[in-house]
């Protein structure tokens, strides 16, 4: 089988189909996170610049206190040591805000430029000069200052729909993957159980013995392999069954033949005996001379030849009797009499002419609806399978006992006799199966055991109604 078609590649497939998407969906959140985590640090510098700048605004605005107080004096003060802090202070936070702006870098210059001027000679113009240097830096400061406020704001405005698309984005690709891929899965293992209960339907009318219309194959994959095979099954087995049938009805012709021959055999023996007494007083007869035989002579002769007539019709009346077709439908049955029947007819067989039968009957047996025809069978198959195995297995004279009896809820036929059968011999076990495929649909149990001594027992038990007549 092709590599791609088989369940197993598909199944593959699927999965480096769902991990390439997972990848993808992945990579593609992962490239918008790099957004988000940008504006981050966007707002992380902001807020660094924010701090500087606050501290930066609250020195400048302190010196501009100092220098103002100095200024409002009468005699103005030579630069104080505070005041020199505050500038210092100044200072040092514009050159820390330089990393944001380099502007800021001359408004530290303008600041060190007047100190230096006012320390040169401090005088009105210089304090007023410098008066007005810190306060433009404290103007520029606070400028600067609403500008970062305004910057802050549009930068969470940004993370905030950034992070709401991100969010939206992850549950619609987690949706649009689960409803594709749960549908590809839902649509594949769909089609698979139908398929499969395709399989099981058709399956179960071979077992039934249904096996016109092979299966349509509409896959390629193992469960495609698995559905040709089972319709080549089923073409092997309808030819399986005709040998079977063509070797049933072989043997069943042979086994009608051996029937027919040793009945006949047996027939011949019980009516040439009539014959031959027949025909040695009609020789008598043929060759006495005239008035030598006495009046009551030829009528002894006379009645010997109709004895053995009534003889051989009695014994041809028996066989038509015994012979004569049963009914296959159900149908109340005397089952001592059939038995009778079966013993009788086996009896003609001269393979079994050292036999002797044992037959006892329960006069109170009820009778059972059943098959005749069905039953005959099995009795006779029951009966020639111990009557071959007697006749292979002893040398001398065998009694075989056959009875009837009542059983809980039905009544049985039993069969006694010395333990020879062997139920390992193929012929054996095809004679048992024949016997139980067709008792088993009228309801009935055959065993095989050990009764008590030393004989073997086969026994047939039928179900029988409690209030019919008795046999």
């Amino acid at each position: 089988m092709p590599l791609h078609r088989s369940l197993r590649a598909r199944g593959w497939a699927v999965t480096f189909a769902l991990l390439a998407y997972v990848v993808c969906a992945g990579l593609y959140i992962s490239g918008e996170r790099v957004h988000i985590a940008e504006v981050t640090s966007a707002l992380d510098r902001l807020a660094r610049h924010e701090r500087a700048l606050s501290l930066a605004e609250v020195a400048v605005n302190s010196a501009l206190g100092d220098v103002g107080e100095a200024l409002r004096q009468a005699e103005l003060p030579a630069v104080t040591a505070e005041l020199r802090l505050h500038l210092e202070t100044s200072r040092r936070q514009l050159g820390e805000l330089e990393e944001h702006d380099p502007g800021y870098v001359l408004l530290q210059r303008t600041l060190l430029r007047n100190q230096g001027s006012l320390d040169a000679q401090p005088e009105v113009g210089n304090w007023l000069e410098l008066q007005a240097a810190l306060r433009r830096a404290a103007d520029d400061l606070d400028i600067r200052h609403q500008r970062l406020m305004d910057q802050r704001q549009l930068l969470d405005a940004g993370y905030k729909r950034r992070y709401d698309a991100v969010t939206v984005e992850s549950m619609l690709l987690a949706a649009v993957g689960l409803v594709s891929f749960g549908s590809l899965a839902a649509w594949f293992f769909t089609q698979l159980a139908h398929d499969i209960g395709r399989l099981d339907e058709h399956a179960r009318r071979i077992v039934a013995g249904l096996r016109g219309v092979p299966l349509a194959v509409r896959r390629e994959d193992e469960l495609g392999r698995l559905m040709q095979a089972v319709n080549r099954m089923a073409d092997d087995l309808d030819e399986r069954e005709r040998h079977i049938q063509l070797d049933i009805q072989r043997r069943s012709h042979e086994d009608k033949m051996l029937a027919v021959g040793a009945l006949a055999a047996g027939v011949a023996h019980e009516i040439n005996n009539p014959l031959a007494v027949i025909g040695g007083v009609a020789q008598e007869l043929a060759g006495a001379e005239p008035g030598q035989m006495t009046p009551e002579q030829l009528a002894q002769s006379a009645r010997l030849i109709l004895a053995q007539v009534e003889r051989a019709g009695g014994v041809a009346r028996q066989l038509a009797e015994m012979t004569a077709l049963q009914p296959a439908e159900q149908d109340w049955i005397d089952l001592n009499a059939l038995l009778r029947r079966v013993v009788r007819l086996v009896g003609y067989d001269r393979r079994y002419r050292l036999l002797s039968w044992e037959i006892k009957t329960d006069d109170a047996l009820p009778a059972v609806r059943n098959s005749a025809h069905a039953l005959q069978q099995v009795l006779m198959q029951m009966t020639a399978l111990a009557c071959d195995a007697l006749v292979a297995g002893s040398a001398g004279p065998v009694i075989l006992r056959v009875q009837t009896m009542q059983t809980e809820g039905g009544v049985a036929v039993q069969m006694l006799f010395p333990p020879v059968i062997d139920f390992a011999r193929p012929e054996v076990q095809r004679g048992l199966l024949l016997c139980r495929a067709t008792i088993e649909p009228l309801r009935g149990q055959l065993a095989f055991g050990q009764d008590e001594g030393a004989l073997q027992r086969i026994r047939l038990v039928l179900p029988a109604d409690s209030g019919s007549a008795t046999g």
